[in-house]
């Protein structure tokens, strides 16, 4: 008790320092997480800004040489070697343009400075031959509308500039005219001179974004990298062409990790101390703690007695209220046996009593088929009451768990028949149907137990269906199941009354004025449980009503036979 009593401090005092120290690093890194989602934005941004610069800078830099008396004049001239040196060379040493083109006033090219060479003749490379004649097309066609509008902006400040892709690597490319500087010099609408510079993205213009940005490993990539940071690189028509990626400078997590050892220590030191603290507390506490253990000890006795007792009485209680309650139904059961003994008995004897005075009373003039007559109305009447007698028998031993089931192999479906056939000479005036062809010939059960369940179920349909004379009994095998289906057309049930039908002793309303003791159906529904079966009824008041016996064919095999 009081190793867990001191355990239980020390783990309450540690939990709730490591509570507070969870809940610091919890703000710690919510802080670091909030830094370097800044810190990635401004450095997004810077990106952007770099290449916007970028893109933005070339048609500057082409202003240098494109706008100008000698490059206006050379040009004209076709002055190869000084556009090598003034245009070619200037542009690539000085701003780091790739490639520089200059078509003539018939969009021929007349020149061309390739990756730091001249091209000699000039041509166009293979991967950039549409891009660049598509794009000095575009600036002389500005340079003509601009022309048709003098309202519009001079002609030196035009120029086109375009993201594209040249072969696999992304490109800045800006086509302007060249035009002189001074007004002494004038050119014709449509004849002046475009020059094109082509500026990679992957190349010089990533290192100056990364120097702008000031980050290391800038550089370009078609598709997304995992933990790379990214800006896209959208093209003139609103794609992309693909993304600007680095590795991620994240202040907060690089703070973490520099204080994370001190971190740590701190933690393990307070935990240390913390931990002393509490085997100091429960030092201190001990005696309290040991007369409390034994007030509680006390306590939890004396509760103990009190609800053993109290669960004691509950239980007494509950018993007597069942010994009451079961005292009172089988009062009820007795007073409406005993009612309905006296008037289903008082009948056949009435029979027995009138057909035994006429034959009394009949002294002379007896033919024989008036004595047979007498004795058969007799015979019936006594059978009833066998019958009667039978089935209280047969109810009480059912109640008491007295009765076993006594299986034996035999033919099911000819019993069936032969309560048919039996019940078809005590009752002409009905007819019956039978369709029992596809049940087996060969199961086990108890040919006296199922011998009542028929006799019982079809008695019935012929005493409940006085004015139906129609009784149809199906069999058959459905889904593993042997299903044995008794219907009439009789008086039927109300649908209140199916749910008690099975309880001993009760009978449906619609049953008033029919003889009957309420006992039969109790008597097949645990015969047929007895046999692993069930058994169902569907009525309709004054349409009739079914019963569905259903046995398992397993339960009925002759290789299952076991006795019950």
């Amino acid at each position: 008790m009081k190793v867990r009593l001191t355990s239980h401090i020390t783990f309450v005092l540690v939990t709730l320092t490591c509570a507070a120290a969870f809940l610091l690093c919890g703000f710690a890194w919510l802080a670091a997480v909030k830094v370097d989602d800044i810190s990635l934005r401004r450095q997004a941004d810077f990106v952007a800004q770099g290449l916007a610069e970028q893109i933005a800078a070339l048609p500057r830099e082409q202003e240098s040489v494109a706008k100008w008396d000698d490059a206006f004049v050379y040009a004209k001239q076709r002055n190869h070697e000084w556009l090598l040196d003034n245009v070619g060379l200037w542009t690539s040493r000085y701003f780091g343009h790739d490639r520089t083109y200059i078509f003539d006033d018939t969009n021929r090219l007349m020149f061309a400075f390739r990756d730091g060479a001249d091209a000699m003749p000039p041509r166009l490379a293979s991967d950039d031959s549409r891009e660049m004649t598509a794009l000095a097309g575009e600036v002389r066609a500005l340079l003509v509308d601009q022309t048709a509008k003098p309202s519009a902006n001079p002609l030196g400040q035009l120029a086109t500039v375009r993201t594209i892709m040249i072969g696999n690597r992304p490109a800045i490319a800006s086509a302007r005219p060249i035009l002189p500087s001074s007004a002494r010099m004038q050119v014709e609408a449509g004849q002046e001179f475009i020059a094109v510079s082509v500026k990679f993205i992957d190349g010089k213009a990533a290192e100056s974004i990364a120097h702008y940005a000031r980050l290391e490993g800038l550089h370009f990539a078609s598709k997304s990298e995992d933990g790379r940071a990214e800006v896209p690189v959208s093209s003139h028509d609103g794609g992309t062409i693909g993304y600007l990626v680095w590795s991620p400078i994240l202040p907060g997590f690089m703070l973490l990790q520099q204080i994370a050892p001190a971190g740590l220590g701190c933690l393990a030191l307070l935990i240390a101390v913390v931990f002393w603290l509490g085997r100091g507390l429960h030092r201190t506490s001990l005696t309290l703690l040991d007369s409390q253990a034994e007030i509680t000890h006390h306590r939890s006795h004396l509760e103990e007695m009190v609800a053993d007792r109290t669960a004691e009485i509950e239980r007494q209680r509950e018993e007597l209220d069942r010994l009451l309650v079961h005292e009172r139904q089988v009062n009820a059961l007795q007073r409406q046996f005993v009612a309905m003994a006296s008037h289903e008995f008082r009948t056949p004897l009435a029979i027995i009593d009138a057909a035994a005075q006429r034959l009394c009373r009949s002294t002379t003039n007896v033919s024989g088929d008036y004595v047979h007559e007498k004795a058969g109305v007799i015979r019936s009447a006594v059978v009833r009451m066998v019958d009667l007698m039978e089935s209280i028998l047969a109810s009480g031993r059912l109640e008491t768990g007295q009765i076993t089931l006594k299986r034996s192999d035999g033919d099911l479906k000819a019993l069936l028949v032969a309560c048919c056939d039996r019940q078809r000479h005590l009752s002409r005036s009905h007819v019956f149907h039978l369709d029992v062809e596809s049940m087996p010939d060969l199961l086990t059960f108890d040919r006296s137990a199922m011998e009542q369940v028929f006799t019982n179920l079809i008695s019935n349909a012929v005493k409940y269906s006085p004015n139906a004379p129609n009784i149809y009994v199906r069999a058959g095998v459905e889904e593993k199941m042997v299903e044995i289906a008794i219907a009439d057309s009789g008086i039927g049930m109300d649908a209140d009354d199916l749910p008690k039908l099975f309880q001993p002793y009760y009978r449906a309303r619609s049953a008033t004025g029919i003889a009957g003791t309420g006992i039969g159906l109790n008597v097949v529904k645990q015969v047929v449980e007895l046999h692993g079966g069930t058994v169902e009824v569907t009525s309709e008041l004054g349409k009739g009503t079914t019963f569905t016996i259903l046995l398992p064919i397993e339960f009925l095999l002759p290789d299952q036979h076991v006795a019950a």
